[in-house]
């Protein structure tokens, strides 16, 4: 999952639909009143958003699905049914978009935190995104990002 910012720059500005897609729903999400957003949980999302994580991220499907606890033909079946994700993945996903949202806000920048989510991460052990398939995971993320924010060390 490794990206150089370079690179992540220049994979941005040529970035399909649903990478840009992606991006701008995490800010939504983030924002959302906690009603709303249970709702759509509970509806489930368009799996093209999954898709437009992988390509934000410039990550295999694979290695998305295995992230939000799919199996890769279920993905398949979803994307060729033009299907909606279940609570739970989009409940996986939609805590991955917005904390892609907190980190853009810390960083100032789309780039560098989408370099930040997937560059391994001292103080975490591992990249940030790896470890957004669990709550605890998310949490410990989102600690380094306050830390970041507030001057500290990670």
């Amino acid at each position: 999952m490794r990206a150089r910012t370079g690179e992540v720059t220049a994979k941005v500005r040529r970035l399909p639909a649903p990478g840009r897609k992606f991006s701008a729903w995490g800010s939504v999400v983030r924002k959302m009143p906690p009603a709303k957003k249970i709702a759509m949980i509970r509806e489930g999302v368009d799996v093209a958003l999954l898709i437009g994580a992988g390509q934000y991220y410039g990550i295999s499907q694979t290695s998305l699905s295995r992230l939000i606890g799919v199996s890769d033909a279920t993905v398949a079946r979803k994307i060729k049914a033009g299907g909606r994700l279940s609570p739970q993945e989009s409940e996986r996903l939609a805590r991955i978009a917005a904390v892609e949202a907190e980190a853009e806000d810390v960083f100032d920048s789309q780039d560098l935190a989408r370099s930040w989510m997937l560059e391994p991460n001292l103080a975490l052990g591992e990249p940030p995104l790896s470890l957004l398939d669990t709550d605890a995971g998310a949490e410990e993320v989102r600690k380094v990002l306050a830390s970041i924010a507030y001057g500290g060390a990670a």
